[in-house]
């Protein structure tokens, strides 16, 4: 009785382990053979969105989402020593500017100078957006 049990186990893994390798290896194929036959390229769908980055400071026109992704908020509060604060002998304000400079090239391939970083401008739209003082 064990060994039946065995043997249908190990062969109905073994059924669904064949069928996920044909679903995986296999791709599925167009129900419409004529718009696979062409080359044209679709247009863009209205939910796909492109990333515009702006010639000169992306920190100039960054909105709140933005700068939740570039501007370090744990386990050093970065927004408040380089934009509020603003003071270049605080502790980790030499990390938090690299921190962002490097964050915004990874995100826009735009590299920041560390005067990018810390302009009077950036630090005014950065207290528009966030809401800060």
């Amino acid at each position: 009785m064990r060994n039946l049990r065995w043997m249908l186990i190990s062969g109905a893994t073994l059924v669904i382990a064949i069928g996920g390798a044909v679903y995986y290896f296999f791709p599925k194929q167009p129900t419409n053979q004529a718009a696979s036959v062409s080359n044209d390229v679709p247009p863009p769908s209205k939910e796909s969105r492109m990333l515009a980055v702006p010639a000169g400071n992306p920190l100039l026109t960054a909105d709140s989402n933005q700068f939740r992704r570039w501007v370090p908020s744990y386990p050093i509060r970065c927004g408040e020593i380089i934009f509020e604060k603003a003071n270049p002998k605080a502790s980790n304000f030499s990390f938090c500017v690299a921190e962002i400079r490097k964050r915004v090239t990874t995100a826009t391939g735009y590299q920041l100078s560390r005067d990018d970083v810390i302009d009077s401008r950036v630090a005014t739209h950065w207290n528009e957006v966030t809401g800060a003082k």
